[in-house]
């Protein structure tokens, strides 16, 4: 269970921690067979240390499904390029981060040479007959090399753009990520006090 709960700290955005959690799962699988004859039998039921066992099996396949949502948030809305809605951005990364004292590096990044060059100097160099409006004809090359210009300044923004919305699926990611580890934490010391305090209570019965 500790290194199920240190598999956390591993990147989410990559399959390494699904690919790990679900090994853990198979070698707590092989351990359980093992130990199902070296259990004790008693004549009231499972034995307590029984529950233990499969509660931290359940309890292990929720932290799978909890990396498999996580990454298919990452991943999945991240490659359509989707807008992130206005509900997700109030609600995970406002109050939920707020809530979990989720905080990311905020980078101010330059204007690149691109975002600088204004598109009324595009337009202008795609239309040169204004700029030579006394009877000065258009050099079609000249069009050419602007209109060329222009493709590169729109396939730069979009580029930019597709950027900006990985980067916010991202920070949507984590935050939930960081949020749904410290539910899993709570869930499992909450567990732990429970067997304890049976445990206890089944030591002073005895």
């Amino acid at each position: 269970m500790l290194i199920d709960i240190l598999s956390f700290y591993l990147p989410p955005h990559s399959v390494d921690r699904a690919s790990f959690k679900m090994t853990l799962i198979l070698g707590y699988t092989v351990f359980l067979l093992i130990m199902n004859d070296l259990l004790p039998s008693t004549a009231n039921g499972t034995p307590i240390i029984g529950i233990y066992f499969s509660v931290c099996l359940a309890l292990m396949v929720i932290s799978l499904l909890e990396t498999v949502i996580i990454t298919n948030v990452l991943h999945n809305n991240s490659m359509k390029y989707r807008q992130v809605p206005n509900w997700v951005r109030v609600v995970v990364l406002k109050h939920i981060a707020r809530l979990i004292c989720y905080r990311w590096p905020e980078e101010v990044h330059p204007p690149s040479a691109m975002e600088r060059i204004k598109p009324e100097a595009l337009n202008d160099g795609v239309t040169p007959r204004q700029d030579f409006a006394k009877g000065v004809c258009a050099v079609p090359e000249l069009q050419q090399i602007c209109q060329h210009l222009s493709d590169l300044r729109t396939h730069l923004v979009s580029l930019q753009k597709e950027g900006e919305l990985h980067e916010q699926w991202c920070h949507v990611g984590y935050v939930l990520d960081f949020l749904l580890f410290r539910i899993y934490l709570l869930l499992i010391t909450c567990y732990a006090l429970v067997i304890i305090s049976m445990w206890c209570i089944w030591i002073s019965q005895t």
